[in-house]
């Protein structure tokens, strides 16, 4: 298809006169700079490595990425740079392909360096977060016309998808540097005849005689035994084409060596050269091996040499892929080998030894990134994701860790119910966690379509595997199959043990005022894991999902049939604005059958609604009667004044009251005389949530407790960093449909660079959670008591919940407070049916909560950005201060 600055032939005035963005765009050239709002839809955002970017007056790096858009109104599409000081906006993934954006701010920018080249820049924007409209009417989104302001420069660089700036020559991953990226890379293609002398083919044996007497190398003759991934290292400074290296281990009858292909090389051949691939070199160079790296576990008996290394540059190197038929027995050449092992084998094997294994996938997690390493230039992302897999041996499934490895096809296709094999995973045994494995520079991913013609098909145990597989029932491994959700292995450890030192590289504690820079500085899908310190001092309980459930609509019933310690219909507003909610909407306290989120989130109560509701409670059967009470913001308050010793009494007769009492399923219609030690209120529940427009801010909690001890004025007076204590759909598992496999990959996977109109989500989204029918949340409030935090707490206690595979079991009474230095319930679900029935209501886990009063605790966070402004803050476990030991220092001779 080509290309073309003009309308298209079929409607040219109607095209130009309705496009608002050609007609903006137009201004540019009178003007240079167009301040006309333009709404478009975002095609594509990709990234490439910018020109050198220093502060001044810091002399730090500020930005080392560009990133060029590709935007359109249905009419046309124009490619654009972002200005600088937008560039956040993607690395969170606000700004992103597939959403529509009011562009503020235009410019022209032409290159002063060179003759009759310029590009557009967008200099301020809007972001939307829903899927534009506009795709649904675009068909073919590379039939646009496009706009190049008659430089033909600009046009070819559309049609070969390279950078805006002329200093760069490709696209990077939007996520990593790993991954190739952009239609330069040369794709994987059937090999052509090749002719060659088989009279001056040297063995690799021979190979280090050449380099080390300075002679010109003879041609070898190879096979491929193992491959890396790619390294990226391109730098701001430096003005490589294609800044990549990848190794190669080849071999022959007498021996393995190193094989490194540098940058264009690299574009050319890394999707050509496989496991198993032979191939023939010539005028290759010879050098001295770079030690500082790792290498792959040779398993087989050949001589091994690491002090030289064959290079192939793109100056002189010739390098051709023999085809399969063409390999002659004759050659000799090793077969790839292998180092298969399964399940139950795994338990015997020694930290960081390496194995291949074979399984079928049970579980795949999101995909998260974390940082390479801290302060590096240009900033780096790992990319992972952990997978569950089983293979028959052991009823507890192969946990992996599987970093992206420059096969972004293969790694973001694994899905529940493919057959994966991972070959040079290593081996990960740590102290009081279950044994893992995790990703190589080596290790090579291939699932379910992938498996044709690999060498490791005649291995023993991936034939055996294969066998147990025919065995098994669809069904069966259907039900126990999950996908997504907030996952973190290895699980805390059991004790903490914290270094005084504040220059060591162990667990350090953060201040809890500097965690709000920590949240501020996450990127899309960013993990990390931090420590802090303070007191709990309330507890949120809240149903899972948000939907007209048995539980929502039937609440009186079922809350009945539990104790609490308080039971709360309306604490996610004020009583102010109950009474608007109730006046404006006229709701009652059952859901709306027909799904209406207002309707039954919405904490209101009519008059008529809740005589009939006093009406149900006595004519309902009670298993057991807990004495409950209901208090007003004002009474709350005056508890908390009031010294611990004396007792609470009933102050009836408040309209505010009346309204709780009747708002709230309860077991009596007079409250008692007796109360807890903590009491719940409206104020600190509206304090404590997230911010208006949540689903969390609509409806309270379900079940509350909070601490007596905590002054309120302390809690008003301190910032609240409310942004993780809401659960997000993205943070629950979900059960796997395998008609929706393309669905579940697109939810777990990062985002797309560049939008296709299938990506569209499908009209029904909704899959069950795997294990969760409620969360916790936590108000943790720092020593000094001006900071607070909001933590999701998600208590482990079902056998489909993923994490359970990985956690380390204890037991307990099932209070709240070694439930959360656990992160379960008891007894462990692989007891068959004890968790689910004896795991504890909510109101009565927080009935126990009162160990908390003053309890300085120590808490671990898992931190992400879950991307368009969502973070996810997630307790996974705490300490007690008086638990915590810290190492003494060598005391002086």
């Amino acid at each position: 298809m080509e290309l073309t600055g003009q309308t298209s032939l079929s409607e040219p005035n109607v095209a130009a006169e309705s496009s608002a963005l050609l007609l903006a765009l137009g201004q540019l050239k009178s003007s240079r700079i167009t301040r006309q709002k333009i709404n478009v839809a975002v095609i594509s955002v990709e990234r490439y490595l910018g020109q050198s970017n220093v502060d001044a007056k810091t002399d730090i790096w500020t930005d080392c990425y560009s990133y060029d858009l590709i935007v359109t109104d249905g009419l046309w599409q124009v490619k654009c740079k972002l200005s600088t000081g937008l560039h956040n906006l993607v690395n969170r993934n606000i700004l992103r392909s597939g959403i529509d954006i009011r562009v503020l701010e235009l410019a022209i920018v032409y290159d002063e360096r060179r003759l009759g080249q310029s590009f557009v820049r967008i200099e301020d924007l809007e972001c939307t977060s829903k899927v534009s409209e506009v795709f649904r009417s675009v068909k073919d989104v590379d039939g646009l016309s496009v706009w190049t302001n008659n430089d033909a420069r600009t046009l070819s660089i559309i049609q070969m998808n390279t950078p805006l700036d002329a200093g760069r020559k490709h696209y990077l991953s939007l996520w990593n540097n790993e991954d190739p990226y952009g239609t330069v890379w040369t794709p994987n293609r059937p090999p052509a005849d090749v002719l060659f002398d088989l009279s001056r083919i040297c063995m690799v044996a021979d190979v280090e005689s050449f380099y080390v007497r300075g002679r010109p190398s003879p041609p070898l003759l190879v096979r491929v035994m193992h491959k890396s991934r790619l390294r990226y290292y391109g730098k701001p400074t430096k003005n490589i084409d294609f800044p990549y290296q990848a190794y190669f281990e080849v071999a022959d009858q007498t021996g393995i060596m190193s094989m490194v292909l540098w940058n264009d090389v690299c574009v050319e051949w890394y999707h050509r050269l496989h496991v198993g691939t032979e191939i023939y070199l010539s005028r290759y160079t010879l050098k001295k091996a770079y030690q500082q790296r790792s290498r792959p576990q040779i398993n087989n008996s050949l001589m091994v040499f690491h002090s030289t290394e064959i290079s192939l540059n793109p100056e002189s190197a010739v390098l051709a892929v023999i085809p399969p038929r063409k390999v002659q027995p004759q050659w000799c050449l090793p077969e790839v080998s292998y180092l298969f092992h399964n399940r139950s084998e795994i338990e015997t094997l020694a930290h960081n030894a390496v194995v291949d294994v074979v399984g079928l996938v049970t579980f795949v997690g999101r995909v998260e990134r974390v940082r390479s390493r801290a302060n590096a230039v240009p900033e780096r992302f790992w990319t992972y994701r952990w997978v569950h897999a089983i293979d028959g041996t052991s009823d507890s499934p192969l946990i992996l860790e599987i970093f992206s490895n420059s096969q972004p096809d293969m790694f973001n296709s694994i899905h529940p119910m493919t057959l994966l094999v991972c070959t040079q995973m290593r081996v990960c045994c740590e102290s009081g966690t279950h044994r893992y494995l995790t990703s190589s520079a080596e290790t090579q991913i291939f699932n379910t379509g992938y498996h044709k013609n690999q060498p490791y098909q005649l291995q023993p145990k991936v034939k055996a595997f294969i066998q147990w597989v025919k065995t098994q029932r669809d069904r069966d491994m259907l039900s126990r199959c999950a996908v997504g959700g907030q996952y973190c292995h290895p699980c805390p450890q059991p004790t903490l043990t914290l270094s005084t030192d504040q220059s060591s590289a162990g667990p350090q504690i953060l201040a809890l005022e500097d965690l709000k820079g920590e949240l501020e500085s996450l990127q899309y899908r960013e993990h990390k894991r931090v420590l802090i310190q303070g007191h709990i001092v309330a507890v949120k309980y809240y149903t899972w999902p948000n939907r007209p459930t048995e539980h929502t609509q039937n609440a009186p019933q079922q809350q009945q049939q539990g104790g609490t310690v308080e039971s709360v219909a309306s604490t996610g507003l004020s009583v102010s604005t109950e009474r608007q909610a109730g006046e404006s909407e006229g709701q009652g306290t059952g859901g709306d059958s027909e799904g209406q989120g207002t309707d039954r989130d919405s904490p209101a109560v009519s008059n008529s609604s809740s005589t009939a509701s006093r009406k149900r409670r006595k004519a309902l059967p009670l298993k057991r009667k807990m004495k409950r009470h209901y208090i007003t913001r004002a009474k709350a308050q005056s508890q908390r004044e009031r010294p611990m010793d004396e007792p609470a009494g009933h102050e009836g007769g408040s309209e505010e009251q009346e309204e709780e009492e009747e708002g709230a399923p309860q077991q009596e219609e007079q409250p008692s005389d007796h109360t807890s030690q903590s009491a719940a209120t409206a104020d600190s529940s509206s304090r404590n949530s997230p911010q208006p427009g949540t689903e969390q801010s609509v409806r309270g909690p379900d079940a509350l407790w909070e601490s007596s001890l905590i002054p309120a004025s302390a809690l008003r007076s301190s910032e609240h960093l409310g942004l993780g204590g809401e659960l997000h759909q993205e943070s629950v598992a979900e059960c796997f449909c395998f008609d929706d496999k393309d669905f579940h990959l697109r939810r777990v996977n990062l985002h797309p660079p560049r939008w296709w109109p299938e990506l569209f989500p499908p009209e029904h989204t909704s899959h069950p959670p795997a294990a969760c029918d409620g969360h916790y949340t936590l108000t943790i409030l720092g020593l000094n008591q001006q900071v607070a935090v909001e933590a999701l707490f998600l208590p482990v206690w079902s056998s489909k919940d993923p994490r359970a595979a990985s956690m380390s079991w204890s037991h307990h009474d099932n209070s709240f407070l070694p439930c959360l230095t656990s992160g379960h319930f008891c007894p462990p679900p692989n007891i068959a049916g004890a968790t689910d029935s004896l795991r504890p209501s909510p109101e009565e886990l927080l009935c126990s909560a009162a160990a908390l009063e003053q309890e300085h605790v120590v808490c671990v966070l898992d931190l992400c950005l879950l991307g368009d402004g969502k973070a996810e803050v997630v307790c996974s476990r705490v300490y007690r201060a008086s638990d915590i030991t810290t190492p003494q220092p060598n005391a002086p001779q």
